[in-house]
Formats: structure tokens, sequence, C-alpha cells
């Protein structure tokens, strides 16, 4: 590729600022480990918050990378990737999606067509137009790979696509990632993004490493059914206490 030399990217991770899932980790233990292993871009998109302010793009610059804002909402209860998106909008539908795109902003389909309620599937290609890039996504194996049919939609659309690792253990973090040819600003890569000067750098998991992270989802989504158990017994405790004493 001709122009700016390579950026080494991950443009849809998870830290334990995420309200939705349990994560480990940290947004600055992650920029850390990120900057150790010569990543210069990163957007931490956890679900429906916006993990991004002042002191955590300083952190990230003073290691040599850039924090681009992002977020990963759920639209008709399904993974949307929005980069560097307006504060203080709600993106309730697809159409108020559209509302929004610009060329300071990036909308990404994450693991589009994954087994997953969350994922896009047909909900792509019927809104093929309000997207700036589909995702390749780190989590297949040599035998198992749900990739194959983004790729088609890719290649069929002329959509480019992205790589990224969707981090949510460490270990998962630099087994998909891009590299993106362009200067080191959120257009810039923007554009470039857009204009599919990008090369997925990734590997598959071995099947140990599969089956790991999908018992450690299944633990994840056990953990947060229990919490939402005990908090609606609070709330119905608290109803209870309410009818008891209406005056309090």
């Amino acid at each position: 590729m001709q122009g700016p030399r390579p950026l080494k990217a991950d443009l849809h991770l998870h830290t334990a600022e995420d309200p939705l899932d349990r994560v480990t980790y940290t947004a600055k233990e992650l920029i850390s480990k990120a900057a150790d292993e010569g990543f210069e871009v990163l957007s931490i998109t956890n679900h429906h918050n916006l993990t991004f302010n002042k002191n955590l793009s300083s952190y990230a610059k003073e290691r040599g990378i850039l924090l681009i804002p992002g977020i990963e909402l759920s639209i008709r209860k399904r993974h949307v990737l929005f980069l560097n998106p307006p504060p203080g909008k709600t993106v309730s539908d697809f159409s108020s999606l559209s509302a929004l795109r610009r060329p300071d902003r990036l909308i990404i389909a994450p693991h589009p067509f994954f087994p997953n309620p969350r994922s896009l599937n047909g909900l792509l290609l019927k809104n093929l137009k309000l997207f700036d890039a589909i995702e390749y996504c780190h989590f297949y194996s040599p035998r198992i790979n749900f990739n194959h049919k983004a790729i088609t939609v890719s290649e069929s659309s002329g959509l480019p696509m992205i790589g990224n690792s969707d981090t949510h253990f460490l270990f998962q973090f630099g087994t998909t990632y891009s590299l993106i040819h362009a200067e080191k600003d959120p257009e810039a890569i923007f554009a470039a993004i857009r204009d599919n000067k990008v090369q997925v750098i990734t590997r598959p998991l071995s099947p140990v490493a599969l089956g790991f992270i999908l018992y450690q989802f299944a633990n994840m989504k056990l953990f947060k059914k229990k919490i939402k158990a005990k908090w609606e017994g609070l709330r119905l405790r608290d109803l209870r206490s309410r009818s008891r004493f209406p005056l309090l």
C-alpha cells in the first residue's frame, strides 16, 4: 500500500468499566498492555457506556497511543460499534443512527454473522448503507469460522473489513487486529478505513482457547443473572416496605 506507515489498531475492546460484562482489567491496564505490544490506536467500546475522558486520553497519549472514543450500542437488541459518537445523543433505531453519520464518526458491524442473538445477521444486509466497515472477529478456530459470511458480504458490497479482538479477557488481545495506513488522527484513520487501506492481521484460536472463552462467557452471563435477581429482590423488598409505611 502507498501512503503513511501502518498503525497497529484494535477498535473493539471491553474493560472493567463496562456496565454489562464482568471484565477484570481496567482501561488503564489495557492501555499499558497495548503500549507494550506496539499498538498505536485503540477504541474502548464498552456496552452503553463511553469510557473516555481527558485523563484517560492523556494516559494513552503518554504511552504512544491514540485513544478514540467508542461505544457498543444495542439497536433493536443487536450490537453496533459507534466510534467518536456525539455526546448526549440517544440512538434508538437505525434511522436515528443514519442521521448521525459524519466523516468524523465511524460505524462498524461487529461479529455480524456469529450465532449470537446480539449479532446483526439479516439487519446488516437491510442496513448496509449505514455501515462504514464490517468486523473480522477474533473468535474462530481453523475448523469453525463465522467470519466467512462477513467476508462474502464485504466483497459483494465493497465495505472494508476491520480486524478487532472484542477483548473481554486479556489473552484475547492481539489475536486479531488491523494495520491501518493513515496519519495518526481520528478522521484520517476513518477515511483510510473507508478507503480500505487496512490489513487484517489474525490467527485462529485453538479449540482449547475457544472452549475456555465460551466457558468464561457462560460464567459471566450467569453472574449477570444472579446480580439482576438480587437487584430485583431488593427492589421488591423496597416496594413492600413502602406499601407498609407509605409516608416514608
